[in-house]
C-alpha cells in the first residue's frame, strides 16, 4: 500500500459515518458488530520502557490495526490507548458478510502483528507485543454521548461491554467470541470457554463465550471461495429480536421488555 493510502486511511477519522448526524441525547436503534484488540502487558512495558519506544510501538500496531480494519470494510471506533475498538456492519442490519469481514480482519490482523509488525520492531531494537481480540454481535443503541460542546458517539448495549470484556480476559494470540457472533461461527473454528459469570441480587447471570480459531478460519477463506459462498448463503446470523422505537421516542423490542440484568434504582448494582 502507498504511504497516500496510508494517510488518507489514518485521516478518514474515527466512529460511524452513518451516525455522525446524531444530536446529543438522540438515539437510533441498530445492530452491529463489536470488535476490541488490546496489547497484552502494555502497563509494563509503558513502565519499563521510554516513552519514545513506547510511541514507536503505538504506532506499529495502530497503523497494523486500521489497515485491517478497513481492508474489510470495517469503522475504527477509537483508540483505547493500549487498543483499538472497531466496529462492522451500520445502520442498515448487519449482514453475514459484516460478520465474515469482522473475523478475517482479526485473523489478518493477527498474521501481521505476530509476523511482519513484531519483525519491524525486533529489527529496529524495540519491544515486541502480544495482542488478544473479542467480539460480539447484536442489538446497540446508537447515541451522542456527552454534551453538547464535548461528545461522542457510541453504541450503547451488553454488546460493546462483552466484547471489551473478551479481549481483555484472553491470552496472547487468542481470539474470545460472544455467544451471538459465536452461533454463527461453523463448529470446526470454536472451542467453547469459560462463560462470564456474575452474580446479583442472589440470581446467577452466565454469558457463554468461544475461543476463535482464526488461523484455520482465515486459511480456509484464503484459498476456497466455493466454501465462503457456502458459508454465505447457508449460515445466518442468529435472530436478535430489533428494538423498537416508539412514536413518543422510548425504546422497546417487539417481545416486550427484555430480561436479564437491570440495575435497581434504589442501590447501587454491585455491592461491596
Amino acid at each position: 500500500m502507498e504511504f497516500a493510502d496510508i494517510r488518507k486511511a489514518m485521516v478518514d477519522g474515527l466512529g460511524h459515518p452513518d451516525y455522525e448526524d446524531l444530536e446529543p441525547f438522540e438515539t437510533v436503534p441498530g445492530t452491529v458488530v463489536v470488535f476490541f484488540m488490546d496489547i497484552r502487558g502494555f502497563t509494563k512495558l509503558s513502565i519499563a520502557l521510554d516513552n519514545q519506544e513506547l510511541i514507536r510501538i503505538l504506532q506499529a500496531i495502530t497503523v497494523a490495526s486500521i489497515l485491517s480494519i478497513k481492508s474489510f470494510n470495517g469503522h475504527i471506533a477509537e483508540f483505547t490507548g493500549d487498543g483499538i475498538m472497531a466496529y462492522f456492519g451500520g445502520r442498515r442490519p448487519t449482514s453475514e458478510q459484516d460478520a465474515v469481514s469482522a473475523l478475517m480482519a482479526a485473523g489478518y490482523m493477527m498474521r501481521e502483528i505476530k509476523g511482519p509488525v513484531n519483525s519491524m520492531l525486533s529489527k529496529n531494537g524495540d519491544e515486541t507485543v502480544r495482542v488478544g481480540m473479542g467480539l460480539e454481535f447484536g442489538n446497540v443503541l446508537w447515541t451522542r454521548i456527552g454534551l453538547p460542546e464535548t461528545n461522542q458517539v457510541k453504541p450503547i448495549s451488553e454488546v460493546t461491554f462483552v466484547a471489551g470484556k473478551n479481549s481483555s480476559h484472553t491470552k496472547s494470540w487468542e481470539v474470545l467470541l460472544g455467544k451471538n457472533i459465536a452461533e454463527w461461527v461453523p463448529e470446526q473454528f470454536k472451542e467453547k470457554a469459560e462463560a462470564y459469570k456474575f452474580q446479583k441480587e442472589n440470581k446467577d447471570y452466565t454469558y457463554d463465550r468461544y475461543m476463535f480459531n482464526w488461523e484455520s478460519f482465515n486459511t480456509q477463506l484464503d484459498t476456497n471461495q466455493v466454501w465462503l459462498e457456502w458459508l454465505l448463503k447457508n449460515k445466518k446470523l442468529p435472530a436478535i429480536t430489533p428494538l423498537i422505537m416508539s412514536s413518543n421516542g422510548s425504546i422497546s423490542t417487539s417481545a416486550g421488555n427484555s430480561s436479564g440484568p437491570r440495575p435497581l434504582k434504589d442501590q447501587p448494582f454491585f455491592r461491596g
